[in-house]
């Protein structure tokens, strides 16, 4: 159980690890100022997390950044867009296979390629950073800040590093790690093997209060600013969780192949042979539980035990159970609810504050619910078998952030809601 801490790093939400290597990486200014677009986008800036820094297969590299969706929309503005890049082998590589987790030879989640500290003091648009929540933005350093938060701010604030930039629109997305940091982890109670709990999750009214000072300072300096907010994304609606149901056929095949296959650490499977995973009586069809996909790596692992409960506590098919299993990586309907409950406050939230600035609001929700619908761009159970592709072809590999596919989805989605608020005529982006 004590490897249970490394479940931190799984969704990015609780930050990232070690550094190791530094290089010297030039600041980036990559689209020419144009006005053609109108002055409201002279100058545009994003604040966010992960997905707006460009945050995809546990890690971040120059080549994903210029994939988020706001380098997207900077693009359609016609203007100005700085990022710090990370142009060495990213901060951290990104996992090149699901099935064994591997990054490119060389490198582990703790390699981190730098940006060049000289040039920490240059204007930016990019004001994202893997691993924030709702209270970081106005915010130095706190509870979830880490090494990307200095390195990419060079010791201010995303707000801070905003104003220098003078702004004129802002897209902000903030949110998503208040819900799906204790949603990834899915556990009740606070422990050694689980830090953060789904008692972790933000109130609305904290969410509020602190989302509202963003705003207010965002505008003593520039008080024209003009925007979009976006909304906070359900965990549920992610890949990296699927229903329990599903786990039959070739879908329990290829996750047994994961969790107990050849080579295996578990010392619950049979070593080199393809044991099964065992479910518990409390996980009978229509128990109605989301399983978190890195269940099976953390049973290869022999983090957890090979058999799979849907309940704190289980139903008592494998006796007495230690702390934690039955309950981390396993989200029952009264906690996807809580966590639906907290989404669903946010974005209310969101949808009035927007209307109340004469800004645009996007619910990103919608759009996910329906390619999860599909099936294809985000897939509803993961293809466990498939090295590149297993939560679809608009997925990354840890489940959670989109790649190109999905990023660009939703770019044409916000400048949609753009044009139709401001009456603007951005171009949709290819």
């Amino acid at each position: 159980m004590s490897r249970m801490h490394s479940l931190r790093g799984l969704a990015l939400t609780l930050g990232v690890m070690g550094i190791a290597n530094s290089c010297t990486v030039p600041f980036s200014d990559v689209i020419a100022p144009n006005a053609a677009r109108g002055d409201m986008f002279n100058s545009y800036v994003a604040i966010g997390n992960s997905i707006t820094a460009g945050y995809q297969s546990g890690g971040i590299i120059d080549s994903t950044q210029r994939r988020s969706y706001a380098f997207l929309l900077a693009q359609s503005m016609g203007t100005r867009f700085g990022y710090p890049s990370l142009a060495g082998r990213g901060c951290a590589p990104l996992i090149v296979s699901f099935l064994t987790q591997a990054r490119p030879v060389g490198t582990t989640a703790a390699t981190c390629d730098l940006r060049a500290a000289a040039t920490a003091t240059d204007a930016m648009n990019n004001l994202g950073v893997p691993g924030a929540w709702s209270y970081d933005p106005n915010s130095r350093s706190s509870a979830t800040s880490n090494a990307l938060t200095t390195f990419f701010l060079g010791g201010m604030s995303q707000v801070q590093r905003a104003r220098q930039a003078n702004p004129t629109f802002a897209s902000i997305w903030i949110g998503n790690n208040d819900v799906l940091g204790p949603g990834s982890t899915g556990c009740t109670t606070a422990n050694a093997a689980c830090p953060v709990p789904l008692t972790a999750i933000t109130a609305s009214a904290t969410f509020a209060t602190t989302y509202d000072a963003i705003i207010d300072s965002l505008r003593k300096t520039s008080p024209n600013l003009k925007g979009v907010l976006i909304g906070a994304v359900n965990v549920t609606n992610a890949p990296l969780y699927f229903p329990v149901d599903s786990l039959t056929g070739p879908v329990k095949t290829a996750f047994d192949a994961i969790a107990c296959g050849a080579g295996t650490a578990s010392t619950t499977c049979a070593i080199g042979t393809p044991s099964a995973v065992d479910l518990d009586a409390s996980c009978a069809p229509g128990s109605g539980a989301l399983i978190n996909a890195m269940l099976a790596f953390q049973i290869r692992t022999n983090a957890l035990p090979a058999f799979i409960v849907c309940t704190p506590g289980g139903a008592g098919t494998f006796g007495p159970l230690p702390a934690v299993v039955g309950d981390i990586l396993v989200l029952t309907a009264a906690e996807q609810t809580t966590i639906s409950t907290a989404v669903t406050a946010y974005n209310a939230y969101l949808s009035t504050k927007a209307t109340a600035l004469g800004w645009a609001y996007y619910n990103p929700n919608t759009q996910l619910a329906a390619l999860k619908t599909v099936g294809t761009v985000v897939r509803r159970v993961p293809n466990f078998g498939s090295a590149t592709a297993p939560f679809g072809t608009g997925m990354s590999l840890d489940g959670v952030h989109p790649n190109a596919a999905v990023h660009l989805i939703v770019a044409n989605d916000i400048i949609t809601a753009i044009n139709a608020k401001y009456g603007t005529k951005l171009p949709a982006v290819f």
